[in-house]
């Protein structure tokens, strides 16, 4: 009687499996042909597991198989992503009314609060508030002020990390964040804070796609960062010049009456927006610049020349240096080395809702968008097709030097390039963002002989380690990078 029972629910379950297989089928074939659909086996869940553990190699697989502008089910919702340059940048400039980031901007709230209830004052926090802010300091014209004492900062921590054996993610992270951080919570920020900022940094790519994981740590380390950060805008003073943004953060959250339980989330975000993708370009640089020694040798070359022929010494330079004065053709090339990493680094960088049917257009063409799908930007198609880049998934160091040098973002004009967003997403730090990513490299190159260990010297034989399938926004290494940092004998 039992063994008739379950072979009973055995059947029963095979039928109720096939009859929802057969259904999604007769769904899809109602379905426009275009963009071509993912195909899965699984009503619903659609290909939910490889879109959320390993994010950077299914859409790279998809995009291979599928072309730059596919469709996936995951989770019950029909995910669009485009890759073309015509696409990604209609999408960017498609009315927030018809195509709208609020659901992306809700999975960052949850990575850094808990409490639902709080997201509508966060979103009008940053929104509102903080980013008008943002706009007037960070632009070109104001950001100078913002950047005295930076290129100190980053001297002093770096020196730390002399030695036979540093991890290369760490020597590379801990001074920008002591520096980019003091600039956005003033005087009372503690550099001793990295260790909690780098815990919970490890897990953003986890959170982000609710995976599962052991989140204690993680969770202590981020309400720790978050504490922190209340103490330091608490005490802000918008009339310290030591104080900078959080000066002026203090005094737009007093003025609004906003709780800073939503106040200090919305800085939280802020900083990670900052932080997050620099941290990771930052690292391939190094790593690319030590697989190819040539390479190398030659930006080391460049660096110590042009900061001869701009600030005269290097004693100078960690003074006076500001992003006005490394927007210079001195550091063309440089420049060109920091585009190049962006261009190669980026995956995807947003997830839309469509409030309404439309069509998005892309080139000649359209991409008919229902409502209730999503609509995922995916640049890397973009960014390294060889038709728009030679060799373009090959970092090429000399790839945006100009024979007239017209300022340090002029040379992706006219080309796919997304690693910074367009239009009304175009990202508000990207000035003082190239002017970090500058000041580190140059003293890292200035003050160390970098050689990866266990090798006795920068060799060809030595690989950069493999990309994370798991990536998020940017690219992440599955593995930290060890190198030997002695001081420069020629200094």
């Amino acid at each position: 009687m039992t063994s008739y029972a379950l072979t009973t629910a055995q059947i029963s379950a095979m039928i109720v499996g096939l009859g929802l297989v057969f259904i999604t089928h007769l769904m899809s074939k109602k379905e426009s042909a275009y963009p071509p659909k993912v195909p899965s086996l699984l009503p619903w869940l659609g290909s939910v597991y490889g879109f959320a553990f390993t994010p950077s190699k299914f859409l790279a697989r998809c995009h291979a198989r599928f072309g730059p502008v596919f469709k996936v089910l995951v989770g019950g919702h029909n995910i669009i992503v485009v890759g073309t340059a015509d696409s990604i940048h209609n999408a960017l400039f498609t009315d927030h009314r018809i195509l709208t980031a609020r659901v992306e901007h809700y999975d960052h709230f949850r990575a850094v609060c808990d409490d639902t209830s709080l997201y509508p004052t966060i979103h009008d926090t940053i929104n509102l508030r903080l980013f008008p802010i943002l706009d007037r300091r960070l632009s070109k014209r104001s950001v100078d002020d913002l950047t005295a004492g930076f290129a100190e900062t980053v001297f002093q921590r770096l020196k730390l990390y002399e030695g036979d054996r540093a991890s290369l993610k760490r020597s590379l992270t801990d001074p920008v964040y002591a520096a980019a951080t003091a600039v956005f919570l003033g005087s009372k920020f503690s550099p001793d804070s990295y260790e909690d900022w780098l815990t919970f940094w490890d897990t953003l790519p986890i959170r982000l796609c609710r995976r599962p994981f052991w989140s204690i740590p993680s969770t202590r380390a981020r309400g720790r960062l978050l504490d922190h950060i209340t103490t330091c805008i608490q005490a802000a003073n918008p009339n310290n010049e030591d104080d900078k943004l959080a000066g002026d953060f203090s005094q737009v959250i007093r003025e609004h009456n906003i709780p800073f339980e939503a106040a200090s989330p919305g800085v939280a975000l802020v900083m990670l927006a900052l932080h997050t993708n620099l941290f990771n370009n930052m690292f391939w640089l190094l790593s690319w610049l030590m697989a190819d020694p040539p390479s190398f040798s030659s930006l080391r070359d460049h660096i110590d020349g042009a900061v001869r022929a701009e600030f005269g010494n290097l004693q100078t330079f960690i003074a006076e240096a500001s992003p006005r004065r490394l927007d210079s053709p001195a550091f063309a090339l440089l420049n060109s080395a920091i585009l190049e990493t962006t261009r190669l680094t980026t995956v995807q960088n947003g997830l839309r809702l469509a409030e309404c049917d439309f069509q998005l257009k892309d080139g000649a063409g359209a991409i008919p968008v229902r409502k209730g799908e999503y609509v995922m930007l995916y640049p890397r198609a973009a960014q390294q097709n060889n038709a728009s880049y030679s060799d373009g998934h090959k970092f090429v160091m000399d790839r945006f030097v100009q024979s007239e040098y017209q300022g340090e973002l002029a040379p992706t004009s006219g080309k796919p390039y997304f690693a910074f967003g367009a239009g009304k997403h175009l990202c508000k730090g990207k000035f003082f963002a190239m002017f970090e990513m500058k000041v580190l490299i140059i003293l890292y190159l200035s003050l160390f002989d970098v050689t990866p260990v266990p090798l006795e010297s920068l060799s060809s034989e030595w690989k950069p380690p493999q990309y994370s399938a798991q990536s998020i926004g940017t690219i992440h290494a599955d593995d930290d990078v060890f190198v030997r940092l002695r001081p420069r004998t020629t200094l």
